[in-house]
């Protein structure tokens, strides 16, 4: 019991490091949270959880580079980005190009 409250301990303290980092993540379970977390491999993937985020997102496009140009209301009108979102410079780090996208 004492070690599933040691690995629980540090879990909570990793997944509050992040949402530090992006407020926004405080609005998601921790199931949630770690699911995001653990699709660094696929960005794309991230956009079941963006609505949850992002009042007014419902998704991100995602150019065959990965670059993210634009965002797709719920009224699915595109919005592009100023900047485009690049989520493979952020090396696996959701949260560090979320906060572009924001």
């Amino acid at each position: 019991n004492e070690k599933l409250e040691t690995v629980q301990k540090g879990l909570n303290d990793y997944l509050e490091t992040k949402r530090l980092f992006f407020p926004r993540f405080f609005f998601l379970s921790n199931d949630n949270l770690l699911e995001i977390l653990s699709e660094t491999k696929d960005p794309k993937r991230v956009n079941a959880h963006v609505k949850k985020a992002f009042e007014g997102i419902q998704s991100l496009h995602f150019e065959e580079d990965m670059k993210i140009t634009k965002m797709m209301s719920p009224e699915k009108e595109f919005v592009p980005l100023t900047t485009p979102v690049d989520p493979v410079a952020a090396r696996g780090a959701v949260e560090v190009w979320l906060v572009q996208v924001e």
